[in-house]
Parts: structure tokens; sequence; C-alpha cells
């Protein structure tokens, strides 16, 4: 039954005004949006932060044990991204009921997007734990297929509080309590580095479980991390009143269908997305592993600068979502509008420095002593030349993507993604870096084009908004 057909007793629920969010310029706008989207950047950077030392510590143990755990990284983060796309139709839902003044529609959206999480998480947990023959069927290393399962086996029941997580920092952002999240991500950036060290290496007397160890590290960091957020909003003053974990067990099939209706299509835009820089990846790699190499540098300096850009988009999609619950056409257009020029005067930043400093960049990845330095050095330098340019479209695209999150609209930007990714950004990576013979620059330039495309079409569906109808919300 539905959790609107049902009052609830207890403390009382919180009682905001819509018109305290409501910006009436560009400057308040901007502070509004700045106060959600940091955190969110800085929780994004956390998280990269903590796969890269996944990533480290693993290859300590030696090269089949990180081609093992790249094995076991990758199955696991493409289930999330998945995942990810469920959990994040609670941001701009909740954001819509909260500008609309309506808490029982946040704690409804809140309490079935742990529901949608749930279902999701069943048959992924079900998936990696058949992660070794799926890998021997892919044609990958049997003794690495054999490690990566045991990886996959452990690291699986991390799903439900990975994503448990991004429902509850659905909420927070909502109501501008994000820090919080960061908060706990830095804290477990420390704490899976120290049982990385415990259990990967066996030291201080604790087992030698390699890349068992890692596993068990991040479903330890993962579950702690889920509960002490779980308790903030369960006691804190700004939270309690909401009270989400009460009557967890009640269905309500409307709000679980309204997720699943906004979720599907940005699981499935993320997949394309990923796919995309997947399927260049395989493409540089057909250009040797020096070029492969030089391409993994310039990739990772490139998603590390991505972080930002994708938390100002976060960080729209909740203001479009309260402006819209307000019924505020004018805010709705700030707020979009105001993000759109945060994401691409940050990525003017990255995208300097790419430009200025890519050999200093570079060299922080790979040492002078090894033999093929200047070669890969070399490469890595000429594609951050590229991805200089490339920031700026890659910033553009993924806050187009979130402020229409926003207004609900993820089915059209989903065709826009196929579009951009894979009719345009792919063949043309592949003319460009092998027909034409440009090489991996080549390849690049075919990203360019692909998320350009995505941009491009994305900001104008938000500037026909009001002509395209999807201005106005249906009634919750």
């Amino acid at each position: 039954m539905s959790d609107s057909a049902h009052p609830e007793s207890g403390s009382a629920a919180p009682n905001p005004d819509p018109s305290v969010d409501s910006p009436v310029d560009s400057r308040g706008e901007t502070a509004a949006t700045l106060s959600v989207a940091v955190p969110l950047a800085l929780t994004n950077l956390g998280n990269i932060a903590m796969n890269t030392t996944d990533v480290v510590m693993v290859g300590w143990l030696g090269a089949e044990a990180l081609a093992a755990g790249m094995l076991g990284f990758t199955m696991t983060a493409l289930v999330l991204l998945m995942g990810f796309g469920v959990a994040a139709a609670v941001a701009p839902l909740a954001a819509q009921a909260y500008g609309a003044g309506d808490i029982t529609g946040v704690r409804r959206t809140v309490r079935q997007g742990f529901w949608a999480v749930a279902i999701y998480s069943v048959p992924s947990i079900a998936l990696l734990m058949f992660g070794e023959p799926l890998l021997l069927l892919l044609g990958q290393d049997p003794a690495a297929s054999a490690k990566a399962g045991t990886y996959l086996s452990i690291a699986a029941w991390s799903l439900p509080f990975v994503l448990g997580v991004m429902v509850l920092r659905g909420l927070l952002s909502t109501i501008d309590r994000a820090a919080i999240v960061f908060v706990i991500t830095a804290g477990g950036i420390v704490m899976n580095a120290v049982l990385n060290y415990l259990l990967i290496f066996g030291n201080w007397g604790f087992p030698r479980l390699e890349i068992a160890g890692a596993a068990i590290a991040l479903v330890v960091t993962s579950a702690t991390g889920f509960v002490i957020l779980a308790i903030y909003v369960a006691v804190h003053p700004a939270t309690r009143g909401y009270r989400i974990f009460d009557r967890m067990w009640r269905s309500d099939f409307e709000r679980l269908k309204a997720i699943t209706i906004v979720a599907w299509p940005i699981a499935l835009t993320m997949l394309l997305e990923e796919g995309l820089f997947v399927t260049a990846t395989l493409m540089v790699g057909w250009l040797g592993p020096i070029t492969l190499a030089g391409h993994t540098i310039a990739l990772q300096c490139a998603a590390v600068a991505f972080m930002v850009p994708l938390g100002i988009a976060q960080a729209g999609t909740v203001r479009v979502g309260i402006a819209a619950g307000r019924r505020d056409r004018a805010g709705i257009g700030r707020a979009g509008w105001t993000a759109f020029a945060m994401g691409i005067v940050f990525m003017c930043l990255p995208a300097l420095i790419f430009w200025l400093f890519p050999d200093q960049l570079a060299r922080l990845f790979i040492t002078a002593e090894d033999p093929d330095a200047a070669t890969v050095l070399g490469i890595a330098a000429s594609l951050l030349a590229v991805a200089a340019v490339f920031q700026l479209f890659d910033g553009a695209q993924v806050v187009g993507l979130g402020v229409l999150r926003g207004l609900n609209d993820t089915r059209v930007p989903l065709a826009f993604a196929a579009i951009g990714y894979w009719v345009c950004g792919a063949p043309l990576a592949y003319v460009f870096g092998f027909t034409l013979g440009y090489g991996a620059p080549g390849i690049w330039s075919g990203f360019i084009v692909g998320l350009g495309v995505v941009g491009i079409l994305t900001a104008y569906r938000f500037s026909a908004r009001e002509r395209l109808g999807i201005a106005d919300l249906p009634a919750t």
C-alpha cells in the first residue's frame, strides 16, 4: 500500500518553506548550486581515490595479481554502473517532492529507492557469483579468472551497501546536507587502505588473503559507511523528521514504478557512455602496448577532472528538481543554465593544465628509468593536448544530462547518448584513428565529436523545455 495512505505517528516531520531554496538571481543560484556541488564533487574524487588505492595495492602483489584484480574491478564497476542509474533516480524525484513541500513524497521516494536497489542487487550478486565461468567464457586467462572469481564472490556483497549510500545521498543533496557523505567517504579511503594493508599482505598478524583481502576490505568499508550514514539520517535533527527507516517493509508500487521509469534510461545512458570509453581503449590497444600506456595516463587524468563536472551535474539535477517541484519556471531555467555555466567554466581549468603542462602530468605515472618512458610520455602528452578540448565537451554533456534528469526527462536524452556516443563518436574514432591514420589522437577526436553532439542536443532540449512540454511535471 502507498505510504501516503497511512499517516505515521512519531516525531514531527520537517516543514520546509520551498521559497527559502528559491534564489531570485544568478548569484544566489550559483551559491546554492555550489553548496550542493562541492561536497558531491569531493565525494566523487574520494571514490576514484579509493578505487586507485585498490589498484595500486593489489599491484604490489605482482603483474598476475594485478591482471586478476583488474578483471574483478572491471566486472564489479560495470554492475555498479547500472545500479548507480537505479539509485540516481532518487535525487530528482526527492528534490521535486521537497520543492513542492511534500515531505511524505520525499519519504516515499527514498524508501522505494531502497526497494529498487535491493531488487537490482539480488540478480547482480548472483551474476558476480559466477564471475569465473563468465570470464572464461569471455576468453580470459584461466589463472587470472580463478583469482578474479574469488574476488567477485566476496565483493558482490558490497553492492547493496554502495547503492544504499547512493540512495541516502539523493536525500542529503536535496536538503543540502551532502557534506556528511564526503566526510564518510574520506574516512572510507583511510579505512579501506588500512584493511587492504592488513588483509592483502597479512601484516600485524592478520592472514595473508591477497586479492580476497581486497574484496573483504571493500565489503567492510562499504557496509560501515552505509551504517554510519543511515544512523546520521535516523538521528540528526535535519533528517530524523523524515522517518526514512520507519516501516521499510511497506510497499509503494506507484512510487517504485516512478523510480523505475526515470531510472532505466539513466542506467542505459551510463552504460552507453562507459561502453564508448571501453571501445576506445580497445581501439588504442590495437596500436600496441606503448600507445595503450600513454592512453591510460591521459584517460586517468581526464577521469579525475571529470569528477567535478559530474558533481555539478548531480547538483544541477537537485536544483532543477526543486524548482520544478515548486512549479517555478524561472527557477528551472536559472538552475539549469547556472549548472551549465559552472560545468564549462570549471573544465577550462583542467583544459588549461592539460595544454600547458602535459609532460609534468604524464611523469606522475611513469618513472624515467623505464626504457619506454620517453615514448610513453610523448604519446600521453599528445593525448593530453587533445584532452584539453575534450574536457569542455565532456563537462557540457554530463551537465546537460543532469539538468534534464531534474525534469524526469531521461528517455530522449538516452537517445541523444546513443546517437552521440555510438552513431557519431565510436565510428568517427575509428575513421580518424585508422582510416585517416591519426592514431590515438584521432581516436580521442572521435570522443570529442560524440560528447559534443550529446552536449549540444541536451543544451538545445533544455532551452526548448517550455515548447516541448517537459518543464511541467505531473502531479505526484
